[in-house]
């Protein structure tokens, strides 16, 4: 009974091209004279076509370059505008920085779902390309092992007992059935040679130029590598990118310029990533496209070129049809006779054999011949399935869907979201340096209680104080002339009256007993003022800007004027301020 079981082809869907590679690949492709070829079929190998797909995917890179320099014009142009020091309303533009960074990570989302999408339609690619590799290399694996049991196992032992055993019979033996049996023999080792003459017309067809075996191991093995890299970093980068817009967002609400001024250097690396990346979607969108309207034609040429694989096996197994006729049926079909009828005369000189030899005579090699016929029986049956249009087929058509349909669909949705994204973070690039440039830093105020009528603060200079310095703060007058006060009189006294001395040591004023005079209080900011905690005196805090040296003194002059028995404390003893001890105090006469 044969174990030959013949499948019978199923009719399977052809592939159409999606609406995606249609419309992409009705865009213009031109050549470097922005002329357009004449064929924009898919032709990696052709140098005109690889130039227009770099036209193609030059333009989003073109844009980058013009949005760079118009950015640099715009912060070149802010950067310098020193003189206007008009306040400005910074809401409007935080809102509108808040909103769209919003938008962006929106936009971002949009791309982070075409990323998974593309991943998960690259892992059903890969696995249908191992599928069809597996079946390759299978069918390959079949052929050979039938060649290895047929040549070794069968006429191996055929040789051994035809050359051995039969070549004697005993005196009692029947002759006419020993001659029988020897013919047989000679049918076994016969069809042996045909069949294996047959499976080289199938083995040797489906070998590389190098005489190895077909294989596409690689294919899915490169694309699984290239996913494995691709998808995470692809992740990450959007990942950061809407960290971004987050950290633009906080930065808007809590009005911070340093946050806002480390986003406008992230946001611009990021403008310049995406726009990259759009032009290499936007490249790859287009190629895949160009192949996925019309693949059957690379493949054939590819398939030969590469694998020399003929046009009638390429079109066999790339157009599965039930009225096709296999390229490997007559090989197959001769084999098969070969192989049933080498069973049938195995089986006939097992059955003589037995009646002229004993089992010693004629095992182990009987046994194994006749094992290794229906071994070639079942190898034959699995390399009619292997070789058998339809499985192929049908992994192919997935193939095709998983990278012409939705595959192609996710990277036109990142394509699309690279763009929009760049575009975006252009606008929050532009608003945020619109915004923090205008940034003013809070100045540093202070208070005053009391206002000295003989210098308005707007004549007084504020310079750089340290409050833990050796000494006062320091202030400068205007160039603005005011009219000075009254000059107090000369050194030593103080409205006619004569200054006490300091007989004493530890600071005891004449006439007063042991009082001991209070150390002049200093104020920050201000200069000395007068006794605190004297009688008759009202204790009270001023705080002036740029008093010092005689001003102070005149000031506490005129709050105590009737102290005439106590000094005026301060570092110049109501004297005007002078370089030296040399220099001449000036009066009231030098003024007018």
């Amino acid at each position: 009974m044969s174990r030959v079981t013949n499948v019978m082809t199923t009719s399977q869907q052809e592939y159409r091209p999606s609406i995606w590679a249609v419309l992409l690949h009705q865009v213009p492709h031109v050549n470097i004279t922005f002329h357009r070829i004449h064929d924009d079929s898919f032709r990696p190998e052709s140098e005109v076509y690889l130039e227009s797909l770099g036209i193609i995917g030059s333009v989003p890179a073109a844009w980058l370059i013009l949005t760079l320099i118009l950015l640099l014009i715009y912060l070149l142009t802010r950067c310098c505008d020193t003189k206007n020091n008009k306040k400005r309303k910074s809401r409007p533009v935080r809102c509108c920085l808040s909103f769209f960074s919003l938008v962006c990570i929106a936009a971002l989302g949009a791309g982070f779902w075409g990323n998974h999408l593309v991943h998960e339609e690259t892992d059903k690619f890969v696995q249908a390309t191992q599928q069809m590799a597996r079946l390759v290399d299978h069918a390959q694996t079949q052929a050979q092992k039938f060649n290895d049991v047929l040549s070794q196992h069968v006429m191996g032992n055929a040789n051994n007992l035809y050359d051995g055993p039969f070549q004697k019979v005993g005196p009692y033996k029947d002759e006419g059935e020993h001659r029988k049996l020897k013919e047989k023999t000679e049918f076994v080792l016969h069809n042996i040679s045909h069949g294996l003459k047959n499976m080289d017309k199938v083995r040797l067809r489906i070998r590389d130029k190098q005489d190895k075996p077909i294989t596409f191991k690689q294919i899915p093995k490169s694309v699984d590598g290239i996913e494995t890299i691709r998808w995470p970093v692809t992740m990450c980068f959007l990942g950061v990118c809407s960290l971004f817009c987050l950290l633009l967002f906080i930065g808007a609400i809590i009005h911070s310029r340093g946050t806002l001024i480390v986003f406008s250097v992230c946001g611009l690396f990021s403008i310049i990533v995406l726009w990259l990346l759009a032009a290499i979607y936007i490249t790859l969108a287009v190629a895949i496209a160009d192949f996925c309207t019309d693949p059957k034609i690379w493949l054939e040429r590819t398939l030969y070129s590469r694998y020399n694989l003929s046009g009638e096996i390429s079109d066999y197994y790339l157009a599965c049809s039930p009225t096709k006729t296999s390229p490997f049926q007559e090989g197959l079909e001769e084999a098969q006779r070969a192989v049933m009828s080498i069973d049938n005369y195995v089986k006939g000189v097992s059955s003589i054999s037995r009646t002229l030899y004993s089992d010693t005579q004629l095992n182990p090699q009987l046994d194994h011949m006749v094992q290794a016929s229906q071994q070639t029986i079942d190898i034959m049956g699995e390399l009619n399935n292997s070789l058998k249009c339809d499985q192929l087929y049908r992994l192919y058509n997935s193939a095709l869907v998983a990278a012409c349909d939705q595959g192609l669909f996710g990277l036109v949705i990142m394509m699309i979201s690279a763009a929009l994204c760049a575009l975006v973070f252009t606008v929050l690039v532009w608003c945020n340096s619109h915004t923090w440039i205008y940034f003013k830093h809070k100045g540093k105020y202070v208070k005053v209680e009391d206002q000295d009528p003989y210098m308005p603060l707007s004549t007084i200079d504020r310079g750089r104080t340290s409050t833990l310095g050796p000494g006062p703060p320091t202030y400068q007058r205007s160039r603005t002339i005011h009219t000075p006060p009254q000059t107090p009189p000369y050194h030593g006294t103080l409205n006619g009256h004569s200054q006490p001395k300091f007989p004493g040591k530890n600071g005891t004023l004449d006439g007063m007993g042991n009082v001991a005079a209070p150390p002049p209080t200093i104020h920050a900011g201000v200069g000395y003022g007068g006794a605190a905690g004297m009688p008759g005196a009202s204790q009270s805090t001023t705080m002036t800007l740029g008093r010092k040296g005689h001003y102070a003194s005149l000031r506490s002059a005129r709050a105590h004027q009737d102290m005439n028995d106590l000094p005026l404390l301060g570092p110049n003893q109501g004297q005007y301020a002078t370089l030296s001890k040399g220099c001449k105090t000036l009066e009231s006469s030098d003024f007018y």
